[in-house]
């Protein structure tokens, strides 16, 4: 009843904006269901050809890319220091998730992981739409060609990053969802996707809080081939002194205390619990010999705070477990082996080395042969 009732929300708000919706008795699912809603004139493309086509069109205008390059925050000359070397810049863009440093943005963003697989099904029933549940956490449905292939690409079990023990749980979940509702065939492919909840429902799409000429796209909640888009749009109208119909809407500056207050508090009482709560509840490193190759833990050793990790083959990797960005207490991924941190998402090799913003720099190594 009232996921029933949020659906009509859903229904009549979309009418409102303009939005073709109707009421249906069909879904292309095998579940069963009260009421179901379908949007009519929408369309799936793949997002891989879509940026490739981005990017060759932007370099057939002169630009350049530079892969595998650090970017850090933009000095008070434009100056915009990278790991390979200082770019002068009237004009910097962040479309990077969330932008690097310290920003009122990470407080007003979450960080959650989403979790999908790739399977095929014995009796060819792939549905014919893109769908979701109201559940919460939702599960999603499409079908995808590959190859000439079909799968069928579903997700769901999101939780905020960091913040569930055991990772391998989502995708075991996911694997029996799947199993009480398809005859499936067999799992190819499986991954999990970070993405940022912003605290009233809307991304930030403008100039960056508290710098100049620095622009950012963030808190797309998932959506990022629609406000990925939108972005470029809004920014590049904002650079040129050109009106947008949107930019007031996403600025990152506006303030929205009753649509978001609630949420904005709930998140950032966590991220507070994150720095006073994980400092002290590390079991002792008194069964290192125990730890089980390809295992993870986070433990006192000698006053120290450690996060180590025993490779397959048996290696130790000692690491100190403080986020370089704000200084929050990394979490273990036991699904994708890396370090998560569960206040403001950024996440690390298991060598320390940085994988995702916002950080600059990743986890500091720790000598192994003092443990």
């Amino acid at each position: 009843k009232k996921q029933e009732d949020q659906l009509r929300k859903i229904v009549e708000s979309s009418r409102n904006a303009g939005i073709t919706i109707e009421w249906t008795d069909h879904i292309p699912l095998p579940m069963p269901f009260r009421k179901a809603c379908s949007f009519r004139h929408q369309a799936q493309f793949n997002i891989v050809n879509y940026l490739a086509g981005l990017a060759y069109a932007f370099e057939q205008a002169g630009g350049v890319i530079l892969q595998h390059c650090l970017v850090s925050l933009p000095e008070m000359d434009g100056i915009v220091p990278t790991s390979a070397g200082d770019i002068r810049a009237a004009h910097t863009v962040f479309a990077t998730h969330i932008p690097p440093g310290i920003n009122i943005l990470h407080f007003r963003c979450a960080p959650y992981r989403s979790y999908a697989a790739a399977v095929t099904l014995n009796d060819r029933r792939y549905p014919d739409g893109l769908a979701y549940d109201m559940e919460d956490p939702y599960h999603y449905f499409r079908t995808q060609y590959a190859h000439g292939r079909p799968y069928l690409i579903a997700g769901g079990f999101d939780h905020k990053t960091g913040h569930q023990e055991v990772t391998d749980t989502s995708f075991r979940a996911l694997h029996a969802y799947l199993s009480r509702h398809y005859d499936l065939e067999s799992v190819h492919y499986q991954w999990s996707s970070q993405y940022y909840i912003p605290a009233d429902g809307l991304p930030y799409i403008g100039k960056l809080p508290g710098h100049e000429q620095v622009y950012t796209g963030s808190g797309f909640n998932g959506n990022g081939m629609i406000f990925g888009t939108l972005t470029g749009m809004i920014l590049s109208d904002i650079i040129l002194s050109k009106e947008n119909r949107y930019a007031g809407l996403f600025d990152p500056s506006r303030i929205k205390p009753v649509a978001g207050f609630t949420a904005f508090v709930k998140e950032n009482a966590d991220v507070v619990g994150q720095f006073i709560g994980k400092r002290f509840e590390y079991e002792q490193l008194t069964a290192l010999a125990a730890l089980a190759n390809g295992a993870a833990i986070l433990a006192n050793y000698e006053g120290k705070k450690i996060a180590l990790y025993k490779d397959e083959k048996g290696k130790l990797h000692a690491l100190d477990p403080v986020c370089p960005h704000a200084g929050c207490i990394v979490a273990w991924n036991s699904a994708e082996k890396t370090w998560d941190c569960p206040c403001h998402g950024g996440r690390y090799a298991i060598d320390g080395s940085l994988l995702t913003g916002p950080a600059l720099k990743g986890l500091t190594k720790l000598s192994v042969s003092h443990l």
